[in-house]
């Protein structure tokens, strides 16, 4: 009889855990539904990709002699994916680890660098995303900053001044111990390279430290509308099968920060018809990321034309998409897995982490510098209506 009840209970037993089991199948599939129809990835797939790359990143900025280098951008990483991610889980993880690594900035940054424009302009980086990222800023260190800023010209910052040139193309590349003047001005003789920086790249540069400096509240030599106004200069784009590798990497890496110094790095949606030309330049040459096989630049591809309303319905889109979740590597980062340089493994990463995820856009931008379509005007640049 004790035998027979304890058989009986053991059955029930089974029983309701199966029918607990079989209750959550449905909400189990909905979890993990297509990304689109047909798509070999769920959308669980690429939360699982989003929140492996982030650890990732977070391993890295966590190890000192990385942070000492790379601190300032790795800031700039966590803080954008904690205001921008759609996902609550995603950005709670990159405010964890962004809120940690600023305390550990300020910690290990108590005074102003002076010495160097390049230091000073990474500081500022730096600053503006501890600031953002603890809610709070220092009065005495922000106006020493603009002291030390001060003592240095737009030559020494940017390697041009853009209230009087555009981007050159005579800017050589230098070694470690050139400074961005005598780069250009003052060749330091013991550089040998003879080759020189494509005018995007030099844009490229001066749009970040601009738009730093300016988000800071400390003018680097220029300020960001200065750097914008030649973007009438830099357009027609080249045609991608006129230029090599090299140069059509500098031409779209120049055009996404275009974008993103526009949205504020994924905060609002952008018309394409803001910028048409830009707009149709990516979207033109998408798969040519996809076809010189680097997944570092298509991440860039895809988070800007998501800006401009751009999604998984695209079939350009889905291929740059199931791209990178096939190429993400055992570690969770992405790229090369045997590159020395730490800052292309975060950056591959981060760019792949931004193509892939989806944003909380606030609204559409409809008010631009008016230096964009060619007036001397100056307006406020991260105004909306």
């Amino acid at each position: 009889m004790v035998k027979h009840l304890y058989a009986s209970k053991k059955s029930s037993l089974l029983l309701i855990a199966a029918l607990l089991f079989a209750s959550l199948i449905p909400s189990l599939g909905a979890q993990a539904k297509p990304l689109w129809p047909g798509a070999r990835y769920t959308d669980q797939d690429r939360e699982q990709a989003l929140e492996r790359g982030l650890q990732f990143i977070g391993k890295i900025a966590s190890d000192p002699k990385y942070f000492e280098r790379q601190g300032y951008d790795l800031l700039w990483c966590f803080y954008t994916i904690s205001t921008t991610a759609r996902s609550d889980k995603l950005r709670a993880m990159a405010r964890e680890m962004g809120v940690e690594r600023a305390r550990q900035w300020r910690h290990d940054h108590p005074q102003v660098p002076t010495g160097d424009p390049e230091e000073l302009a990474a500081f500022v980086s730096g600053e503006k995303s501890v600031d953002l990222l603890l809610g709070d800023s220092d009065p005495a260190i922000k106006h020493q900053t603009q002291e030390a800023a001060n003592r240095f010209s737009a030559l020494d910052f940017l390697g041009f001044d853009p209230s009087l040139e555009p981007p050159p193309s005579s800017i050589p590349i230098s070694c470690d111990g050139c400074s961005r003047r005598e780069a250009r001005y003052a060749p330091c003789p013991k550089c040998t390279s003879k080759d020189f920086r494509s005018k995007y790249d030099v844009w490229l540069d001066a749009l970040i430290t601009t738009y730093s400096g300016d988000l800071y509240g400390v003018r680097l030599g220029a300020s960001y509308d200065d750097v914008l106004q030649w973007i009438s200069a830099m357009r027609p784009y080249p045609r991608a099968a006129k230029i090599d590798e090299d140069h059509f990497d500098d031409v779209i890496y120049a055009i996404t920060h275009v974008v993103y110094t526009l949205d504020d790095y994924g905060t609002y949606t952008l018309s394409p018809q803001s910028l048409s030309r830009e707009h149709a330049y990516l979207k033109r040459n998408l798969r040519q990321a996809i076809r010189y096989n680097d997944g570092e630049l298509l991440g860039e591809f895809l988070d800007t034309l998501r800006a401009f309303g751009h999604d998984e319905s695209d079939s350009d889109m889905q291929a740059a998409i199931d791209y990178l979740l096939s190429h993400q590597n055992p570690d969770g980062s992405w790229g090369d897995p045997q590159e020395e340089d730490v800052y292309t493994r975060y950056h591959a990463t981060w760019t792949a982490i931004d193509g892939l995820r989806e944003y909380a856009f606030q609204k559409q931008r409809t008010v631009f510098p008016a230096v964009l379509h060619g007036s001397n005007g100056k307006s406020q640049r991260r105004g909306t209506e």
